[in-house]
């Protein structure tokens, strides 16, 4: 279900990164007025060269005054 945004003239939105560590608030951008539904960022590991890319992808159970994202699995890996 998409979620219809009401300041059609807001260019970006306050979304919370749900992860294995804790919470993080981001600032991005909608498209065509909508909340992204996916976005590939790094995750930070214990070192800098323990961050790796994940895809964040919207969680559809979200509170409907939120945007949430929850880590949804690496870019590129065959889950097959």
């Amino acid at each position: 279900m998409e979620r219809i945004v009401e300041h059609m003239s807001d260019e970006t939105y306050t979304a919370n990164l749900i992860g294995s560590t804790g919470t993080e608030t981001v600032e991005l951008e909608f498209i065509n007025g909508l909340p992204q539904k996916s976005f590939v960022r790094p995750v930070q590991g214990e070192t800098t060269e323990d961050s790796e890319e994940v895809v964040w992808e919207l969680d559809p159970d979200a509170d409907s005054d939120e945007f949430s994202y929850r880590i949804a699995g690496i870019p590129g890996a065959d889950y097959s």
